[in-house]
């Protein structure tokens, strides 16, 4: 599709890599086929061992716009997203791992999109071509504040924001060890409840047992059996990690009190870790209410029955611990 680039704003794709030999080249044509074409694209190779890097400068040495950079040792997924995000130009960032593959119209549908947002996101279907399993889920997801404090929604390889964002992020020193970069973006966008999310694939995610992120899909079939084993399952990750949960609530909470923003979604979100922190009984009951008037906030989706939702919600100050399982295996 033709545009007029004098009449739109930059745009800098943001990838780093680490070991991608055997899917960065399709990414990259990917994302150089897009209708709305990238005005620079920042690569920050994480100290590969493979050739990676190797096929990282081909691309450089074909195209201008490919800025390609080596870490002299290695700084991990986090510190190293977030130095190469902070060597972008571009009115816009969008964030690209380095095995998936871009629709087309990815770029084009987003800045579109985006209007005076601090964020846009949409859909990102999984696929695989080994033993990885998925799942595809076609929902839209509830992307508020209230739930990305505890678990995202909002795959960050679909990230799409102005470098506005970046200037609204507090001090990241404390919740960085806790937090991906990916959701501390996503936090900040959510306090300002500056989200807008796109109801159509963005983005053709690569699933493999080897990706830093991968892990099978849990089977949410809504079966009694099921249902019965999230409930005991949830209050035994409970008892098993709250004093981890509320540390990692306690960061957080002092992370979103130095954002100055006046949204109500984030003077409520504010309010609700404050009552799950709290020893008091009263608080307690407290939360309850909360959560029950809130119900719809709190699951993936908010198309929810509201029976159902309001029966979860008042379980949620215990089911949350599920979102923290994955701390069981670092203990």
């Amino acid at each position: 599709m033709n545009y007029n680039k004098a009449n739109v704003k930059t745009i800098s794709v943001v990838m780093c890599t680490y070991n991608g030999e055997n899917y960065i080249r399709e990414q990259l044509d990917s994302i150089l086929r897009q209708t709305h074409a990238a005005d620079e694209i920042i690569i920050q190779d994480d100290c590969s061992t493979d050739n990676t890097y190797n096929i990282l400068c081909e691309y450089q040495q074909k195209y201008p716009f490919v800025h390609v950079y080596r870490n002299k040792k290695n700084k991990g997924i986090n510190s190293n997203f977030f130095d190469a995000i902070s060597k972008a130009t571009g009115d816009y960032i969008a964030i690209s791992d380095q095995d998936d593959v871009w629709e087309d119209y990815k770029l084009e549908l987003q800045i579109q999109n985006i209007g005076n947002k601090l964020l846009c996101s949409g859909r990102s279907t999984p696929f695989t071509e080994g033993e990885a399993i998925v799942r595809i889920d076609t929902r839209i997801p509830n992307y508020n504040l209230l739930r990305q404090v505890f678990t995202g929604t909002i795959p960050g390889h679909t990230l799409f924001f102005p470098k506005l964002l970046l200037q609204k992020i507090p001090d990241i020193s404390n919740i960085k060890p806790i937090r991906c970069y990916d959701s501390i973006l996503i936090m900040v966008a959510g306090a300002y409840d500056s989200i807008t999310y796109i109801n159509k694939n963005l983005v053709n995610f690569r699933r493999h047992v080897t990706a830093a992120t991968y892990s099978a899909p849990i089977n949410n079939q809504k079966s009694i059996t099921n249902i019965w084993r999230y409930i005991v399952q949830a209050w035994k990750y409970n008892k098993l990690l709250k004093p981890e949960i509320r540390r990692r609530l306690q960061l957080t909470l002092t992370f979103l009190e130095e954002i100055p923003s006046q949204e109500l979604i984030l003077k409520d979100t504010i309010k609700m870790i404050n009552l799950y922190l709290s020893d008091s009984f009263l608080d307690f009951i407290r939360l309850e209410w909360f959560c029950l008037k809130h119900y719809k906030y709190f699951f993936y989706t908010m198309n929810i029955n509201k029976y159902i939702g309001q029966i979860r919600a008042l379980y949620f100050p215990i089911s949350l611990s599920d979102y923290y399982r994955h701390l069981l295996k670092q203990q």
